[in-house]
């Protein structure tokens, strides 16, 4: 009873602290305290350009998060987490990629040993276009790696620390109407579909009319939006879903993205946004529509979300390590050392890499990774 009454007290201060963000850093410690952390934070991962920007944290020296900026973001084998992980789900970073790895990659070895940090917890808390927000606690270097315990206590907090922050706008959302306008403003040069709940067509601007006639990726069956694809079918069939169901604040700010194979080459890129009442009336005004599906070739090189891409291709979270690595001109030596792995292992990760992109060789699977990941300029900007 004494435990669940600490636990109740510490979800009422971090619900405090979305009206006075002066408290997240006791409200931190204590959440570290759950799992034994030595600091904890709350920032915004851009893998894109391998820079976190710290929102609030406890037991982090600014010099600390300067020098992993300059150097050591680019290294973190994890960095590409909220790629893979689900909201409010923790992981332990060394059990995520491999203890072993984990503590003979050269960020564990040059960055988090000085420090006498170890492993973290991650538990992410939003996903935008080409970010991720996330709770990261971090525990001795001599203590290992986490175990499910810790992870257990983490899940129940998440969710909280999640809301808290949402509605504490520290993670730079300005208001959910703003948020999916100014994502639909972004999509505007591709076609855009605007489908009911039921996913039935309601209206398309002459770019989404073309990608539903040429029936490649995109389809109508009946009068309803779907795709070629059985399994991209029913994705696109469960974001509408997702988008329509008054749930909204869950989505990421970008949409729920989609990868939609052609028959004919030229695969598609889907985004789904939900309509609420602002956005309908800006853009779908004469429409009886609650979701817009927004869609563009997947080889345009325009900001490209990199959860698509893994998704798109398959790629596991150690293949996208290794090309997480290489993407930088890194050698597979290099790639080798970053990582703690052996020069066999990456070679493995490579040639699978190649079988699921259909590139031929590493210069092919560079130009790929780099056209579809490349960040935008204004991501930088925003950052």
């Amino acid at each position: 009873m004494a435990a669940q009454a600490q636990l109740l007290d510490l979800v009422g201060a971090i619900y405090d602290c979305a009206l006075d963000p002066q408290g997240w850093p006791p409200v931190l410690e204590r959440v570290a305290g759950l799992v034994g952390g030595i600091n904890a934070s709350i920032s915004v991962q851009d893998p894109m350009h391998k820079l976190g920007r710290f929102s609030t944290s406890w037991g982090v020296p600014g010099e600390s998060i300067d020098l992993y900026n300059e150097r050591y973001a680019a290294l973190n084998p994890v960095m590409t987490s909220g790629w893979y992980c689900e909201i409010d789900e923790p992981i332990s970073a060394a059990r995520y990629t491999g203890s072993e790895a984990y503590f003979a990659s050269r960020y564990a070895r040059e960055f988090l040993r000085p420090l006498g940090w170890g492993d973290a917890i991650g538990s992410h808390l939003l996903k935008l276009k080409n970010r991720y927000g996330i709770l990261a606690i971090f525990g001795p270097w001599e203590r290992g790696e986490f175990q499910e315990l810790d992870l257990a206590a983490i899940r129940q907090i998440s969710p909280h620390v999640r809301r808290a922050v949402t509605i504490a706008d520290l993670l730079d959302s300005r208001g959910l109407h703003q948020d999916m306008l100014s994502a639909t403003l972004d999509l505007l040069a591709v076609g855009i579909i605007l489908v009911d709940a039921e996913a039935r067509l309601v209206h398309a601007n002459r770019a989404g009319l073309d990608y539903l006639d040429a029936r490649a990726a995109l389809r109508r069956d009946g009068d309803h939006v779907s795709a070629r694809d059985p399994k991209a079918a029913a994705e696109l069939r469960q974001a509408i879903k997702t988008a329509t169901s008054g749930i909204a604040t869950q989505m990421p700010r970008s949409g729920l993205g989609v990868p939609i194979a052609s028959a004919r080459g030229g695969d598609l890129a889907a985004w789904v946004l939900p309509l609420d009442a602002g956005l309908r009336g800006d853009l779908a005004a004469p429409y009886s529509a609650k979701a817009a599906v927004f869609v563009r070739e997947l080889g345009d090189t325009s900001g490209f979300p990199g959860e698509l891409f893994v998704k798109r291709y398959d790629i596991t979270p150690a293949e996208c390590r290794v090309l997480m690595m290489l993407v930088q001109g890194m050698s597979v030596a290099e790639a080798c050392d970053a990582l703690g792995v052996t020069e066999p292992t990456v070679k493995t990760h490579l040639s699978r890499l190649f079988a699921k992109t259909g590139t031929n060789g590493q210069s092919d699977l560079m130009r790929l990774a780099v056209s579809a990941l490349a960040p935008a300029q204004s991501s930088a900007a925003q950052l």
